[in-house]
C-alpha cells in the first residue's frame, strides 16, 4: 500500500468557492502544509497569497485559469495565465472553451492547449479542465488525444461548478493517454469517500484528485494504515 505521504501527494486541496475571504486561504494553506498535499488550487486573485504561504513547504501554489465556464476570450486566459506563472505558481488548471469545443471548432481548442503548454513551460505544470459532462465520449477521447500530443501534463475532468463526471468519462481519458500525460479527477460531490479515492488511484491509475475534503482524507489513510498494523 501507499505511504501516508505517498497519499498525500495524489491530492491537490481545492478552495475555489466565490465567497472565500483571506484567513479561508491561510486555512487551506496550512492545512496543506501540515498534510503535504500536492498543490492547493485557488482562483487567481488569492495566488499571491498562495505563493507566499507555501514558500519552503513543498506544497505547489496552484491557480484555476478561466474558472469555471472556460468562456473567455483566448487572450484573457493567456494574460491570467502569464501573470500566475510569473508570481510563482508551479501548476495551473485552465477551463478549456466548451462551447467552442461543442461547436466543432477543433482549431480554437488545440490552439488554446498549445498556447497552455507553452506558456507555462517547464516553469508550471499544465491541467487542462474537460468539463466532461458536457462532452460526449467521442469529444473527451478526442480532447484526450490533442492534450497528450500538445505536452499537457495532466487531463482534468470537471471543474465542480457543473454536472459530476462518472466513471466511464475517466475510463475514456485513460483509454486515449500517451507520452507524459496524467489524469485529475475533480468535480464530484465535495466529501470524497476514502474507497472512491483508493480505486481510482490503485485500480485505475489517477494521479491526482482535487477536494476540499484533501486534509481528511489524509487522517482517514492513516487511520486506515494503522488498524491494518502497516
Amino acid at each position: 500500500m501507499l505511504t501516508v505521504q505517498e497519499f498525500a501527494k495524489h491530492l491537490d486541496l481545492a478552495y475555489l468557492s466565490p465567497n472565500l475571504q483571506e484567513k479561508d486561504i491561510i486555512e487551506a494553506c496550512n492545512i496543506a502544509k501540515k498534510y503535504k498535499v500536492a498543490n492547493v488550487n485557488v482562483n487567481s486573485y488569492w495566488a499571491e497569497l498562495v505563493v507566499k504561504e507555501l514558500e519552503g513547504s513543498g506544497v505547489g501554489p496552484s491557480a484555476v485559469i478561466g474558472f469555471p465556464y472556460g468562456a473567455c476570450l483566448p487572450e484573457v486566459k493567456y494574460f491570467e495565465l502569464q501573470k500566475m506563472v510569473d508570481l510563482g505558481c508551479t501548476a495551473c488548471d485552465m477551463v478549456i472553451n466548451i462551447g467552442a469545443l461543442k461547436d466543432g471548432n477543433w482549431d480554437l481548442v488545440r490552439s488554446e492547449v498549445r498556447e497552455f503548454a507553452r506558456i507555462c513551460g517547464d516553469k508550471c505544470k499544465t491541467k487542462l479542465i474537460f468539463e466532461v459532462a458536457f462532452l460526449t465520449d467521442d469529444e473527451i477521447a478526442k480532447l484526450t488525444r490533442i492534450c497528450c500530443e500538445e505536452g499537457i501534463d495532466y487531463v482534468k475532468t470537471a471543474t465542480g461548478s457543473q454536472a459530476f463526471p462518472d466513471l466511464n468519462q475517466v475510463l475514456i481519458m485513460k483509454e486515449n493517454l500517451s507520452g507524459k500525460t496524467k489524469i485529475k479527477v475533480s468535480g464530484v460531490p465535495r466529501t470524497f469517500t476514502l474507497p472512491a479515492v483508493l480505486y481510482m488511484i490503485e485500480e485505475i491509475g489517477v494521479e491526482l484528485v482535487g477536494t476540499r475534503s484533501a486534509g481528511k482524507l489524509v487522517e482517514q489513510y492513516e487511520k486506515l494504515l494503522a488498524a491494518k498494523g502497516k
